[in-house]
């Protein structure tokens, strides 16, 4: 029996019976009635600016991780006895 009564409470809720006001949607963080549409483009700039930073900031650490593990690979063993052809 608790089952049915919390279904019923459930779609009352869905469908607004529980109260007579109508309900808000919001989709953007940044809605309202003091912000107009340049506010967003700018926000929307922003963002993809700093996403583009941190994109080159993560490359840069890939390429020096790269670059390092090249180095290794030349300065030692490593390099000698697996990846370089034997000499005659």
């Amino acid at each position: 029996m608790r089952w049915k009564e919390r279904r019923d409470a459930l779609e009352a809720e869905v469908e607004g019976a529980g109260d007579d006001a109508p309900r808000k949607l919001r989709f953007r963080q940044f809605a309202g009635p003091g912000l107009d549409r340049v506010t967003r483009i700018q926000a929307t700039r922003s963002a993809r600016r700093r996403a583009m930073l941190r994109s080159f900031a993560i490359l840069l650490v890939l390429l020096y991780a790269a670059w390092r593990g090249l180095l290794w690979v030349e300065t030692t063993d490593f390099a000698r006895e697996y990846l370089l052809p034997p000499g005659p």
